[in-house]
């Protein structure tokens, strides 16, 4: 019996295949910053060095993880039907590729600033080329600033269905393509545009410090885990910032992971608290609903590095830690998946679930931009983008 023998060449392509498939789970879950070779090597049982052998740096694995999925977009659109409007080419072929591989999706919107600047013009000049064509789905009163907001909302809402376990249960991606087509019609504020500064020549005051010294030292720990990843600061770095030595941290935190854990309570109780005034203020499912979402909203704003950190540092808590904040989170999608339920009865509960998982999805991928974090009506924006994701629309 005849088999088949792989050359030296395929050998390699699917081992670089293999480090790619890793590389993106990681990346995903820890960002750029947060994943060194090793980390990447160890997924597939391989040394660092190893890896070397099939990419020269971590950025190299990074272009191939984002230059595989653009080439994965540009197939799924031009392998579509060729009488299909053009529109529709270009929404089903996004929806496609991220339920396919949301892991690659996520590094593709989060990761391109952490690129060479070759590898990055050369990727975004593609990304803009496959981004292009999105305009043409967008009401031509709809103010053009606003196409970054929705493509940024309708990723959020992708990659939550692609992740969910509750979206297997369902038609994927009938439900996907509805949502994003319903969040691109989504009527937004006229005055949608970016906050400028003021060209008056004063110097806007700096932000009050804590008179606490563990809160300044929470509050300086949570915004340098966002920008550096957890694994890149020491509790120098932190004291550094604070004004006091690594001892005096020391002596408020044990060490970093009490910090984190600190920085995820403080998080959860936030959002459990805007949970529970929404609950207890509203006269019915639907203003429930729509509460609920403005009031995360707002918080997600005002507290984008908790946020941030919320979404991307889960795997640095302790395992009795991490477990409980799971369960939080899974709490607060129940919270309004079951709101959801009462308000649009004729969804299914695990549609509600998924729906309440992509409104928290949604506003979480927007916030962490930091361009569309300036938009001055971002909050109003985000509660009807939400609003509308969770599927009070069908009513």
């Amino acid at each position: 019996m005849n088999q088949s023998v792989s050359t030296p060449t395929q050998r390699t392509e699917d081992r670089s295949a293999q480090i790619v498939d890793a590389a993106a789970v990681l990346f995903r879950q820890r960002g750029f910053v947060g994943v060194g070779i090793d980390d990447i090597g160890a997924a597939l049982e391989l040394s660092g060095p190893a890896v070397y052998r099939y990419f020269p740096s971590k950025q190299a694995i990074l272009a191939a993880v984002i230059g595989r999925h653009l080439t994965e977009m540009e197939t799924a659109r031009e392998s579509a039907d060729a009488d299909m409007p053009l529109q529709e080419r270009v929404l089903r072929a996004s929806v496609l590729t991220c339920l396919a591989d949301p892991d690659a999706h996520v590094v593709y919107l989060r990761q391109m600033g952490n690129l060479d600047p070759a590898s990055r013009a050369e990727l975004t000049r593609r990304q803009e080329s496959i981004v292009a064509p999105w305009s043409s789905l967008l009401d031509p009163e709809d103010p053009g600033a606003s196409l970054g907001l929705r493509l940024r909302a309708s990723a959020g809402v992708l990659i939550r269905v692609a992740l969910s376990t509750q979206s297997a249960k369902l038609p994927r991606e009938r439900l996907a393509t509805g949502m994003v087509r319903s969040l691109l019609g989504t009527t937004l504020p006229a005055s949608a545009s970016v906050a400028t500064p003021t060209d008056s020549g004063a110097t806007a005051p700096g932000p009050l410090r804590h008179a606490s010294r563990r809160e300044a030292i929470l509050t300086v720990s949570t915004q340098l885990f966002r920008e550096r990843g957890f694994s890149g600061v020491s509790l120098r770095d932190i004291g550094d910032q604070v004004g006091v030595t690594a001892s005096a941290v020391s002596r408020n935190f044990d060490n970093k992971e009490q910090l984190l854990a600190a920085a995820f309570n403080r998080a959860g109780e936030q959002i459990a608290g805007a949970i529970a005034t929404a609950l207890r203020h509203a006269d019915s499912a639907a203003e429930a609903v729509a509460d609920i979402i403005a009031r995360y909203a707002t918080l997600a704003i005002e507290s984008r590095d908790l946020i941030a950190i919320y979404t991307t540092e889960m795997h640095s808590l302790p395992e009795n830690v991490r477990a409980l904040r799971r369960r939080n989170q899974r709490m607060y999608v129940d919270e309004l998946a079951h709101v959801i339920k009462l308000a649009v009865p004729d969804l299914s509960a695990a549609e509600a679930k998924v729906r309440a998982g992509c409104a928290y999805s949604l506003i979480n991928e927007v916030i962490i931009n930091d361009n569309l974090a300036q938009r001055p009506n971002l909050a109003e924006e985000l509660t009807m983008l939400a609003t509308d994701a969770s599927g009070l629309n069908l009513r």
